[in-house]
């Protein structure tokens, strides 16, 4: 079984930039690195791109550390965002008292947990390379996203926008980025065997527009009345 790194569980380092990265896939201490630090330009002005993907086509991960978690807590899923490799079995733990039904549409890597409650944990294997939304058939409010890669050295941006890739071997790599607000974005970059390559990236986000979804069953949510079950 394929494992990855979770946002819960990350790997920080150091990156050029003075603070810790998000969450990392590949971090051997030869060959080259990839460091930055993402903002989003908004409406109201530039914050930092928390929850960006940043990946390597190429480049094999190295390191892919323990198995991952999306979290049910407070009525969010944490994290927001979360890379795993295609094969990859990610657990859905609830630690809220209430229930929650973690669903997704995205064929074809979609699912249905079912309700459950009070730290049970169920769990899916994504086999499929591609953005999976996840979303509470309960509470409407509640959407994480997945990005499945395959096979690629990725890292998520941590909450001041900061990444940190290692283990690049020297030369030409192509760079994929994905944000939820900013979209999608890719360069190709040089690196050199030792050195850190550094790419910082600023997405446009002034577009971007929240979309209510449907539940599960492509409807409206009902409105929640039972509070002490759901």
């Amino acid at each position: 079984m394929k494992t990855a790194v979770s946002g819960i569980v990350s790997v920080l380092l150091l990156g050029p930039f003075g603070s810790p990265g998000g969450q990392t896939t590949a971090g051997a201490p030869e060959g080259a690195e990839l460091a930055g630090r993402v903002s989003l330009t908004m409406k109201s002005g530039s914050v930092p791109g928390e929850g960006t993907v940043v990946w390597l086509p190429d480049v094999r991960p190295q390191d892919p550390g323990q198995e991952p978690r999306l979290v049910s807590k407070d009525k969010r899923f944490q994290p927001h965002v979360l890379g795993v490799e295609a094969g990859t079995q990610v657990t859905f733990p609830n630690l809220d008292k209430v229930y929650h039904n973690v669903f997704s549409l995205s064929a074809p890597n979609a699912f249905d947990l079912g309700l459950y409650r009070g730290g049970a944990a169920r769990s899916v294997t994504l086999k499929t390379p591609g953005l999976v939304r996840i979303y509470c058939n309960i509470h409407p409010d509640m959407a994480a996203y997945v990005m499945v890669l395959d096979g690629s050295a990725f890292a998520v941006a941590g909450p001041d926008g900061s990444f940190h890739i290692g283990g690049i071997p020297p030369g030409r790599h192509l760079v994929k980025v994905w944000n939820e607000k900013g979209g999608d974005q890719q360069a190709t970059l040089d690196f050199a065997a030792g050195k850190i390559r550094e790419y910082p990236l600023a997405l446009d986000a002034s577009a971007y527009r929240l979309i209510s979804h449907k539940n599960k069953h492509g409807q409206d949510y009902p409105p929640v009345r039972d509070e002490d079950r759901y």
